[in-house]
């Protein structure tokens, strides 16, 4: 196995008069008031040698950060392969994983409908039967009592009383065999259709998200909602070069264009 090291980092430290001469420095200028030509001659003189102590300060931080930064370059190249490729691989299986999770939804949801509909049809069908038998049983009894009507014009009493009772009977028979078909079809309910088995540490969940489909429809929205105003940002690179395009011209409403003073100084 090689042991040698990949990196070898040795990190000289800095002077520390060019730590002092920052702070120093920065005194200064907290001290500074400018109220003359004279004491704003000074003070640009002053800015030029900070000009200068920034690059000193700048120079020395590279040479220690330099070998840092070519080290970690060096450590991320060898690295970059194999973190690509797992990566990669990553993607690969999550989007797999997730074609083939959302077709068998598609599907589930498919089935379970149809199986809603199944128990839909066979509830429709008994209560049929239900109102068939109720009817049924409602003719009967009819067809009795007309019976019993006749045998009582003939004075057949006795006959006419036990016609009666059994269309009675008749049409109580009929309710309660229309009763038992009814609450059987509320039973009937459609079997869930199961979902595809989780694998352990490996876990779907469903999370809302949202995309702009038409932004001038969005900005529409907000024109006449103000106080969604917050759901549009500035696009302030393009306004920025429209602005240096055209200046005082710039047509844009509610964009202010205007020069600002910008001092330079050089390292003295």
């Amino acid at each position: 196995m090689d042991t040698k090291p990949l990196v070898n980092l040795q990190v000289p430290q800095p002077e520390q008069a060019l730590f002092k001469q920052a702070t120093s420095a920065l005194e200064m200028a907290q001290a500074y008031t400018i109220d003359s030509p004279q004491v704003r001659d000074l003070a640009a003189r002053e800015l030029t040698k900070i000009k200068g102590l920034q690059k000193a300060v700048e120079e020395t931080r590279k040479g220690i950060t330099q070998p840092i930064d070519a080290a970690k370059k060096a450590v991320m190249d060898l690295f970059r392969a194999p973190t690509t490729y797992l990566d990669q691989a990553e993607v690969l299986l999550k989007k797999a994983i997730t074609t083939y999770d959302r077709e068998q939804e598609r599907k589930r949801i498919e089935e379970q409908a149809k199986a809603e509909e199944l128990a839909r049809q066979e509830r429709a069908e008994m209560e049929a039967r239900a109102a068939a038998a109720a009817a049924a049983a409602e003719a009967d009894a009819q067809e009795i009592q007309r019976k019993a009507q006749a045998a009582a014009a003939a004075g057949d009493v006795e006959a006419a009383a036990r016609l009666n009772s059994e269309a009675e009977s008749r049409v109580e028979q009929g309710a309660a065999e229309a009763a038992t078909l009814q609450q059987t079809a509320t039973l009937i309910t459609a079997p869930v259709v199961a979902s595809i088995p989780q694998t352990k540490g490996v876990s779907t969940r469903m999370v809302w998200k949202a995309e702009v489909t038409d932004k001038l429809a969005l900005v529409r929205f907000v024109a006449a909602h103000p106080e969604y105003v917050d759901l549009l940002d500035a696009n302030m690179p393009a306004i920025n070069k429209i602005a240096l395009a055209l200046k005082k011209n710039c047509p844009l409403d509610g964009v202010r264009v205007f020069e600002d003073a910008v001092l330079a100084a050089r390292a003295a």
